[in-house]
């Protein structure tokens, strides 16, 4: 399946294809998505994911076609 993902800067976007979508196995989670992006465990509690628009949680599961944001709590300016 493919979901189209939005992510910081700092993340690993080897998975990401150039039209921003990461090809993932059935049944797999938004978890999967940040260990794909290469976020370490400890800092995956830091971060916020919405799943279409929507907060979720890391063991959210995907579907073909879903919007994946993901942003820093920790962030500065």
């Amino acid at each position: 399946m493919r979901v189209k993902i939005y992510a910081s800067g700092y993340c690993n976007f080897e998975h990401i294809d150039d039209d921003g979508f990461m090809t993932l196995p059935e049944g797999a989670s938004v978890n999967d998505v940040l260990k794909r992006l290469g976020i370490p465990l400890l800092l995956r509690r830091f971060r916020f994911a919405a799943v279409n628009y929507n907060q979720a949680k890391p063991g959210t599961v995907l579907k073909d076609g879903d919007v994946v944001s993901l942003l820093s709590a920790m962030s500065g300016g």
